[in-house]
């Protein structure tokens, strides 16, 4: 969505070639102006010298609004030049068959969302060699020995409190990484449409509540979440997710190395994870410290998830919800904004 709004429309019919956010925009603004006529030409004919004073400091304030319109459409036109290679040339993603996706040459609107769904993409990865591990260690903890002649013998169960340890820990990494899964889709959906939204519907809005004394508090806030969401979110994005997702890429690099020694493409997933317990046994290095081991190289993973889909979204929910509150000071009026700070 963030594309289409730093593009500029074709249609010979807008304003100036203007995209829409700025044609609405400057319907607001030129709205407020001749809403602030009218009441003043009323001052005027009813001689009230007090709403005459009180109107022309309005009007000097519609002016601030049309100089922070301005202020938004340069820097919005400046940001929607640069591209993510000019601060981060190695900026992409690594694709399954092992290709590298460059987004060295996208704009920052839209990496920083890819940045966003590329973690989700990862954790999915890794939720899926987990469950191939679990139905691995499942179907071995599960086996049962019967030994019945003529119906008399006994059952036997010998690796049944061999996942006991390795089954509760990987059964919390799987349900935390959906969490963060989901967090992620939905962070990287919401940026998309809100960047979209507070631009194109609610800058408009904005800018015109702005220009009245009743109701400038809300106009501020809006204009404030706008530059939010088209300055500020990407700038904390993508040089925050760059060193997560690299360092995540490297965590599925090892899993990739260890799933193929250990499970080869040749063999179903039961079958080959057989093959290595009797393998790892005739070589006296026993199975359970193999799914010790593997467990304990996922921990890194799942510390990488959580500090990717649960910490970061929290810290830049904070972040966020203060820079607002002191933009939105400078271009209006504070909001109050203590309960919601409270609550995160």
């Amino acid at each position: 969505m963030m594309d289409e709004i730093c593009t500029a429309s074709p249609d010979v019919t807008k304003i100036f070639f203007l995209p829409d956010w700025a044609v609405l925009s400057l319907m607001a603004i030129i709205f407020s102006v001749f809403a602030m006529a009218f009441f003043y030409m009323l001052a005027m004919i009813f001689q009230n010298q007090q709403a005459i004073a009180a109107l022309k400091l309005e009007f000097y304030e519609i002016l601030v609004t049309a100089v922070i319109f301005v202020a938004i459409a340069m820097l919005l036109s400046s940001t929607c030049t640069i591209k993510t290679g000019d601060f981060f040339p190695k900026a992409g993603k690594t694709n399954l068959g092992g290709s590298i996706e460059s987004w060295a040459d996208k704009s920052i609107y839209d990496s920083s969302t890819n940045f966003l769904i590329d973690f989700a993409d990862k954790t999915l990865v890794t939720m899926e060699g987990q469950y191939k591990v679990y139905v691995l260690l499942d179907a071995v903890t599960s086996m049962e020995i019967a030994s019945v002649p003529m119906g008399v013998g006994a059952n036997a169960r010998p690796t049944a409190g061999l996942g006991a340890a390795i089954k509760p820990v990987m059964n919390n990494a799987l349900s935390a990484e959906t969490i963060a899964v989901v967090t992620m889709q939905g962070l990287a959906y919401t940026i998309d449409y809100l960047s979209f939204g507070f631009l194109k519907y609610f800058l408009p809005i904005g800018l015109f509540l702005r220009s009245f004394i009743i109701t400038r508090r809300i106009g501020g806030t809006l204009i404030a979440l706008t530059v939010i969401f088209l300055f500020i979110v990407p700038l904390l994005i993508i040089p925050t997710y760059t060193v997560v997702n690299q360092q995540f890429q490297s965590k599925i690099d090892y899993f990739k190395d260890f799933r193929t020694a250990v499970l080869p493409d040749s063999m179903d997933i039961v079958t080959a994870g057989l093959r290595t317990l009797v393998l790892s046994a005739l070589k006296l290095f026993w199975a359970p410290d193999l799914l010790m081991l593997y467990t304990l190289s996922v921990i890194p993973a799942i510390a990488y998830i959580f500090l990717g889909g649960v910490f970061f979204p929290i810290f830049l929910t904070i972040v966020l919800t203060s820079t607002a509150r002191y933009i939105s000071k400078a271009l209006g009026e504070e909001i109050d904004i203590t309960n919601l700070t409270r609550m995160i």
